[in-house]
């Protein structure tokens, strides 16, 4: 069994900030890895996306 990685789907606008430019990640969906190692992309109907799409993975939470 694979391990249950997870991952935000982010878009990357950039942008120019005195004078340098920036890279803002707008995170649409999640993503998860599939038993066979594959991974999956959950995104909603109402979302286009072109250009680049980069899977960022989840940050496991600490417990408080």
């Amino acid at each position: 069994m694979a391990e249950n990685i997870q991952y935000h789907i982010s878009v990357p606008e950039t942008y120019e900030r005195d004078g340098e430019e920036k890279t803002a990640w707008t995170t649409v969906s999640t993503a998860f890895q599939n038993d066979t190692g594959s991974i999956s992309l959950k995104l909603p109907a109402n979302i286009a996306v072109s250009g680049d799409v980069v899977l960022f993975p989840k940050e496991e939470k600490a417990d408080e």
